[in-house]
């Protein structure tokens, strides 16, 4: 008992990343186009799946609302699941995740993935949105690195 007292007052990290669970990570531009997507609990890229289907045109529809306002769309509670929704309007680019719940430390995880993510391709996010062109996806096979920084207490170990 002493040690799951400890482990939430001072390791409280590790007690959400216990507690807590992420099941699909999604990466898309404004044009609805799907730029990546994980799989957590499958631990894997997915290129399409009928939850990312069915969804992108309301997605597209949100993005298009949310481009140039301040207040916007972070949260869509589900039962028993919550949707993390967070937007680069830079970029034009959006990072849909589904997780048990929403906390300080999945945010910041986001936040973090999304800096580096838009660092990492600030030139093809750029050549993009500055030409509408057609998108290669596969320029974005990389992403996964970036997940492996952020997201790593998250992921099973193999």
């Amino acid at each position: 008992m002493l040690i799951i007292v400890y482990i939430i007052i001072f390791e409280y990290e590790l007690f959400v990343v216990i507690k807590n669970k992420l099941y699909d990570f999604v990466i898309f531009h404004r044009s609805g186009v799907l730029l990546f997507s994980y799989d957590f609990e499958e631990q894997r890229e997915i290129d399409d799946s009928i939850l990312k289907g069915s969804i992108l045109i309301g997605i597209n529809h949100i993005l298009s609302n949310f481009i140039n306002k301040k207040d916007k769309l972070s949260l869509i509670k589900m039962r028993d699941r919550d949707i993390i929704f967070e937007y680069d309007s830079e970029y034009g680019y959006a990072i849909l995740m589904i997780v048990d719940h929403r906390n300080k430390t999945i945010e910041r995880a986001v936040k973090k993935f999304m800096n580096e993510f838009s660092e990492y391709h600030e030139k093809v996010l750029t050549k993009i949105n500055q030409h509408s062109q057609l998108i290669d996806t596969s320029e974005f096979k990389s992403t996964k690195l970036i997940i492996d920084d952020y997201f790593k207490p998250f992921l099973k170990k193999k």
